[in-house]
């Protein structure tokens, strides 16, 4: 792999292609940021913390290029662990997450020291979700066989993590995203789960204090107790089943319940889930 220019701290769109990255903005347009002469680009991921850092993996490596100080890190991806699947930055950038498509675990790559750190959560299957809260509280994986979604505590070196089945999912999740929010973060995190039969549904955290999560030798089970999401909305057949359900969501700025969803059936859909949840355009 090869590196060209270094991240426009005012870049607005970051695309990765199989060959190459570009960052378009309206100052700088089209900017190539790294360029790949190998198996091809199999996923990338830009950090978080407005850093020229990229997280770029190919069917054997996941390269962290720092294009303002032109080196690479390389982790070596070992032969049963298959290709790299997901790549998630925490918010400050000094871990990385990634999986792939073999091992069961979560692989946790820690920034400053370079150190592989312990698996952050096992899954039955090679995990298929993988996404951080805005405030890097909170971790959230699931896996499709059998369907197991698990959400983790990373606050005060971390804890067990919790398994979360939602009552009336129907079949695995696909796809999962935080609510960003801006200044001080809440008591609470809210998400959305979209899954393969088309539904979407949005859920809240409340997030326990200290002192209520960390008692003693009976840790795991008041954490197990209090880290449980409520369901405050869902839309069923949001999306086509039969052509893969939901694609995508994101949380509209501005608003705590409403979402833009995309799905494999080619929809694009502005929801909101307040009250019983309806579809405002398509």
């Amino acid at each position: 792999m090869t590196h060209a220019d270094q991240l426009p701290a005012s870049f607005s769109l970051f695309i990765a292609t199989p060959r190459a990255i570009y960052a378009h903005s309206g100052a700088f347009r089209k900017r190539t940021l790294f360029e790949c002469t190998s198996d091809g680009i199999v996923n990338a991921r830009a950090a978080k913390d407005n850093s020229s850092l990229l997280a770029v993996a190919d069917s054997q490596l996941v390269i962290l290029h720092d294009p303002a100080r032109r080196g690479d890190r390389k982790y070596a991806l070992k032969s049963y662990e298959g290709e790299p699947r997901l790549l998630v930055f925490s918010p400050d950038s000094r871990t990385l997450y990634f999986t792939t498509t073999l091992s069961t675990s979560i692989q946790a790559y820690c920034i400053p020291t370079g150190e592989l750190l312990p698996p952050p959560q096992i899954h039955p299957s090679p995990p298929t979700i993988l996404s951080i809260s805005s405030d890097g509280n909170i971790l959230l994986s699931a896996s499709s066989a059998p369907p197991k979604i698990y959400l983790q505590d990373l606050r005060f070196g971390g804890s067990a993590s919790v398994s979360f089945q939602p009552a009336d999912a129907r079949s695995s999740a696909v796809f999962a995203t935080f609510q960003r929010y801006e200044g001080r973060n809440p008591s609470y995190t809210s998400f959305f789960l979209g899954f393969q039969d088309g539904t979407l549904s949005l859920y809240r955290l409340v997030l326990p204090t200290r002192r209520h999560s960390y008692q003693g030798v009976y840790l795991n089970q008041t954490q197990a107790f209090l880290l449980q999401p409520t369901r405050l909305g869902c839309i069923k057949k949001l999306h086509k089943p039969a052509m893969g359900g939901v694609t995508a969501a994101e949380f509209i700025p501005g608003y705590k319940a409403r979402a833009i969803s995309v799905g494999h059936d080619g929809r694009c859909r502005l929801v909101d889930f307040k009250g019983r949840g309806r579809v405002l355009r398509t």
